[in-house]
């Protein structure tokens, strides 16, 4: 009776057991199975991404692109002025001196007009002459030279008249015998030369009446308009023997006539003057620019209108905003023993502030930063990113978003930034790059 309850006990634990074992098996061989699907879809995954073969995505937004090129150069006025003498003379004031700053207006220095008013009156005598000689013209008909040209004509006339009336007088006696052949033949000879002579003074009054017609009447009216010219032109130069300040500015002497020539040429009180001749010069203060000189082999890079940005150790911190408004289109040589060519570049710099104006003086050395290409919203990558297909062209390897499918997309290639190489034909987006070579 005892031994019946064991065997049952026995036997119901060796039941749990086995059930035990069996659902250990079995969680043995879940846990194993779900670890072989994380293994294989990891796997998988690595297997189908392209950074499974080393390949590296670069995220790809519009930026900034620029080139610039940089020339040394100096602050300049924006206008200067060389004042010349209008006309030989002496110098009689002078009313400034090198460096000093001068108003719109001012007087600047007078010229003695002693010269110049003797040929005013040479001028007026002149001209008092040509409009007598056209007044003349106008009635050359009852000129003394047509007068007397007339006068002549008929003392001619008279003459040829009176032999006229003697010859036939003469005959009339010749024929009845009272006088001699003799007398018949001077008149004759008589009447033939003044008939020769009447012929010449026809000729003179017809010579003297043309001397006031056609171009010698046109000459003398030309001659008249020339020396009225010249006595106007004489006036105007009277009118500028004060010169004065066209703009207000700073006044510097003129520089000697040779290249790069820092020697200025000074006046005074006295000095004479010749036209022309160079006495000051004026330079304008209230806009300035810059000079700079541009290598041939860079000349090429460079167009008018293209913005400048200024610095300058002398001015530091500020920096002033322009742009190119000359190249010139004559080289100069660097010196008598180079064979390199430079250019000069005008540089017009945007009106200054007071704050500017105080510190940035002219002839300080400058920096100019030319924008040579500007690019808003441009697209660069590394220059390995852009591959070539079997016909040369090139491409890149692009997706919009790490999720979407990448393909190939067709672009252009401009210029080398810092930044990598300018690229056309893409957008914002990521681009494969190719492994990294271990």
């Amino acid at each position: 009776m005892i031994e019946r309850p064991k065997r049952q006990l026995s036997k119901r634990v060796s039941s749990k057991r086995s059930i035990s074992v069996r659902l250990i098996r079995i969680g043995v061989v879940v846990l194993f199975l779900l670890v072989c699907g994380i293994a294989f879809a990891v796997f998988h995954t690595l297997g189908s991404s392209p950074a499974a073969n080393g390949a590296r995505w670069l995220a790809v937004q519009p930026q900034l692109l620029e080139n610039r090129l940089g020339l040394v150069g100096r602050i300049e006025p924006a206008a200067r002025l060389l004042i010349t003498a209008p006309f030989e003379g002496v110098i009689k004031e002078l009313a400034v001196s090198e460096g000093n700053r001068v108003e719109e207006g001012q007087i600047l220095l007078t010229i003695g007009t002693a010269q110049l008013e003797i040929q005013i009156r040479q001028a007026y005598a002149e001209l008092l002459k040509a409009q007598s000689n056209v007044e003349k013209m106008s009635d050359w008909e009852n000129s003394d030279e047509v007068a007397r040209a007339r006068r002549s004509l008929t003392n001619m006339e008279m003459s040829m008249n009176n032999t006229k009336a003697r010859l036939k007088e003469t005959r009339h006696l010749f024929e009845r015998g009272i006088v001699a052949r003799q007398e018949v033949e001077e008149l004759e000879e008589r009447l033939n030369s003044l008939e020769l002579e009447l012929a010449a003074s026809q000729s003179e009054l017809q010579a003297a009446r043309n001397k006031g017609q056609g171009e010698n009447r046109q000459i003398a009216e030309l001659e008249l308009a020339n020396i009225t010219a010249r006595t106007k032109a004489l006036q105007t130069l009277f009118k500028q023997h004060e010169l004065y300040a066209p703009f207000a500015g700073s006044i510097q002497y003129p520089k000697k006539a040779t290249e790069d020539s820092e020697n200025s040429i000074p006046i005074q009180v006295g000095q004479p003057v010749r036209q022309g001749m160079p006495l000051l010069e004026l330079t304008n203060m209230e806009r300035i620019g810059a000079a700079a000189r541009v290598e041939e082999a860079d000349l090429h890079q460079l167009a008018e209108k293209m913005p400048v940005e200024v610095t300058g150790e002398g001015f530091e911190g500020i920096m002033l905003n322009g742009r190119i408004v000359n190249i010139s289109s004559q080289g100069k040589k660097s010196d008598a023993f180079s064979s390199s060519t430079t250019y000069d570049v005008a540089v017009a710099i945007n009106p200054l502030s007071p704050e500017e104006k105080a510190r940035v003086r002219i002839g300080m050395s400058a920096r100019l930063s030319v924008v040579i290409y500007r690019q808003e919203n441009g697209f660069a990558l590394p220059p390995e990113a852009v591959r070539h297909d079997e016909n040369g062209q090139p491409f890149v390897t692009y997706r919009q978003s790490m999720n979407d499918k990448p393909k190939r997309v067709a672009v252009k290639t401009g210029r080398p930034f810092p930044q990598g190489v300018e690229v056309f034909g893409v957008e914002p987006g990521y681009v494969e790059l190719p492994a990294n070579k271990q």
